[in-house]
């Protein structure tokens, strides 16, 4: 089995002929939820959402996880998760928090 890698790239395409580069500001809106148990185990959903503008930076892929990371003014850095809907892996988790 292939080791997989951190890949880092300075455009994000998201059209047939758009780009977002670095610096570019862009709209989001929505976001990914948490879905998990509160203490009487019940099952729970905390929206995780980023709204507003954003200023670019990079787009990363590690294995089948995409996502974008960006600045938002008074707020800092924001990663935003640009993949299909699915459970976030430890590795990427980790990997969010080391640097």
């Amino acid at each position: 089995m292939a080791k997989r890698q951190l890949l880092e790239f300075d455009r994000y395409r998201y059209g047939k002929r758009s780009y977002l580069y670095p610096g570019d500001r862009f709209r989001a809106s929505g976001g990914p939820h948490f879905i998990g148990t509160d203490d009487d185990g019940k099952r729970t959903r905390i929206p995780m959402n980023e709204g507003g503008v954003f200023v670019f930076r990079r787009y990363c892929e590690y294995g089948a996880s995409k996502w974008i990371e960006a600045y938002r003014k008074g707020h800092g850095i924001a990663i935003i998760y640009v993949g299909r809907p699915r459970k976030s892996p430890r590795e990427v988790q980790k990997m969010l928090f080391e640097r």
